[in-house]
């Protein structure tokens, strides 16, 4: 049953109008990266979070809210967290690699990693961000360059 709702969440978000605020790597021009942390885009549910660069490798993560469509499908998880990661230096996307995020809720509890899988230019997975205040993440990687690298980035207040 996951399998289809993973694809079926991955239709929902390549057909959102929020697509083009990450999908390559000129989607910020114009915007100060500091506006876009945790911050509503267009009034609908989803946020850019602020970038992180580390090592050549640029993370640019997205977060949306899905909360009502997975609960159709009784799924607690209440939003999709894709980051898509470039080169620093030539902005061509990474698509291959291993991918996982650990969430930190505002209790400051670290919750076990979830695998991010593939999708498009990025990875995604859906976590679950039931209790408001501020929320951290930690994305561990392993890309083609084969160095781990850890990328931190918060959201919520």
């Amino acid at each position: 049953m996951k399998r289809p709702l993973i694809w079926t969440m991955t239709a929902l978000l390549l057909s959102s109008p929020a697509l083009p605020a990450w999908a390559g790597p000129d989607a910020h021009a114009g915007h100060g990266e500091e506006k876009m942390s945790g911050m509503d885009m267009d009034g609908d549910k989803s946020a850019m979070l602020e970038s992180v660069q580390m090592d050549g490798v640029t993370a640019k993560p997205h977060l949306m809210d899905v909360r009502e469509a997975m609960a159709q499908h009784g799924m607690k998880e209440t939003h999709h967290l894709m980051v898509m990661f470039t080169d620093s230096q030539t902005g061509k996307p990474i698509t291959v690699g291993a991918v996982a995020v650990k969430v930190i809720d505002p209790a400051g509890v670290k919750g076990e990693p979830v695998k991010m899988v593939p999708m498009g230019d990025g990875f995604g997975a859906d976590v679950s961000l039931a209790a408001p205040g501020k929320y951290s993440f930690e994305v561990g990687t392993k890309l083609t360059d084969a160095k781990k690298r850890i990328f931190t980035f918060s959201y919520g207040k």
